[in-house]
């Protein structure tokens, strides 16, 4: 799949998402005889939806994009290319730096 922008495969994956789990939703409904509207108004809401959004841009966001900076202070929108951590441009010339990744601390057994 040829994509343009981490907005474009946000977009498709929470397309995708959101069919799955309707599917998954009918087919237990249906085995349950439950009301199937009355279970997606409680479990398939705009704060659901917000949730499942928020985490999938932030899995995205450190997956995917590029980290370097650009000229604003904030962190390039452009997806990684060649198995880099930074887009074309910024595989070329990292001006104004480079996103720090901050790892969580691990204590030693010791």
């Amino acid at each position: 799949m040829k994509y343009k922008s981490i907005n474009f495969i946000t977009h498709n994956l929470l397309e995708i998402i959101n069919k799955e789990t309707e599917n998954y939703l009918q087919k237990i409904c249906n085995d349950n005889n439950t009301n199937y509207n009355n279970i997606k108004k409680k479990y398939l809401n705009e704060q659901s939806t917000q949730n499942i959004k928020n985490n999938l841009i932030n899995i995205l966001n450190s997956e995917i994009r590029c980290l370097g900076i650009i000229k604003s202070g904030c962190q390039c929108a452009r997806t990684r290319k060649n198995n880099s951590e930074f887009c074309l441009i910024h595989q070329k010339s990292l001006k104004f730096g480079k996103k720090h990744i901050i790892q969580p601390k691990v204590d030693s057994p010791e």
